[in-house]
């Protein structure tokens, strides 16, 4: 991981390194102002939205990284009308992956020698926490000003929303949602993601894979915002994981996103299910994200 230094800027005032060490300071003008550059260490916003405040606190940090986690759970509680246990539910996560084959552009446009890191992009985190019109805290996330990378995993349940492009036989584009096993929008603990019965006109099968994906068949999500120009993948600003007392809203760049009690993830991807030409629309294979070989499927 490795970090940028950075530096506050007085804008109010400057220090003439021309004169004495005791030589009086003077005002600075706009013009000479204009000639300095920095970026603070912290930045602090407060936006109302509604009857909702929100405050975000954001850290000025680069972090590349490639990291195996055995388990992510959130949101491990009794829900009525569910069968999984818990909000998220991810098992051999992995930030990052770790190349195999050196002649292959990577998302950040870059080629990576045999057995070297593929990074993870995580820029300018932030912690954001809502609160109503009484003071009450209702919910709490933690984000990026911008992601791109591979995420890999077994998806075995999400209470969130996988971002993603599918285009059908006529060529008509949607952008998919989470799902129910009747092809219907569902955020709450689903293991479904594609375009759902509302946008297809109740075309959506997800017993016949009609419009409707299993999430565990897609062992790596390329996190980032497709470039519809050049297909190449941008930074996403979108990827956060949140917490909620009671339903609460949340700021992206595609407008809100609607969150209920629990735990939320939002995967923005890159990725496009192309039914003319198969591509991805079957799931996708897992990078490699280890350097021995244990027999587990992650190298």
């Amino acid at each position: 991981m490795k970090n940028r230094s950075y530096s506050v800027m007085l804008s109010a005032l400057a220090i003439s390194m021309t004169q004495a060490a005791f030589a009086e300071l003077q005002p600075i003008t706009d013009d000479e102002l204009s000639e300095y550059s920095g970026q603070g260490a912290v930045a602090f916003d407060i936006e109302e939205i509604g009857s909702t405040s929100y405050t975000r606190v954001t850290l000025g940090m680069e972090a590349d990284l490639q990291m195996n986690i055995d388990t992510l759970e959130a949101g491990r509680y009794a829900k009525a009308g569910e069968t999984y246990d818990a909000d998220i539910n991810i098992t051999n996560l992995s930030f990052g992956s770790i190349s195999t084959d050196a002649n292959q552009l990577q998302l950040d446009g870059q080629a990576y020698a045999i057995n070297d890191i593929i990074p993870f992009e995580l820029n300018d985190p932030f912690f954001e926490i809502a609160r109503d019109d009484n003071d009450e805290l209702t919910g709490f996330r933690i984000g990026f000003g911008e992601a791109r990378g591979q995420l890999s995993g077994d998806f075995n349940s999400i209470s969130g929303n996988v971002e993603a492009e599918v285009v059908d036989f006529f060529g008509t584009q949607y952008q998919t949602t989470m799902l129910d096993t009747n092809g219907d929008q569902d955020s709450s603990r689903s293991s479904y993601f594609g375009a759902s019965n509302a946008q297809t006109g109740g075309a959506t099968d997800c017993s016949l894979g009609l419009y409707c994906y299993n999430l565990a068949d897609y062992k790596t999500l390329d996190i980032g915002a497709r470039n519809a120009t050049t297909g190449q993948v941008d930074y996403t600003s979108d990827f956060f994981i949140s917490f909620q007392k009671e339903a609460t809203d949340w700021q992206t760049d595609n407008g809100m996103i609607s969150t209920d009690l629990g735990a939320f993830i939002n995967l923005p991807t890159a990725m496009q299910i192309d039914l003319t030409s198969g591509i991805n629309a079957t799931g996708t294979d897992r990078v490699r994200s280890e350097y021995i070989d244990r027999g587990n499927g992650l190298f």
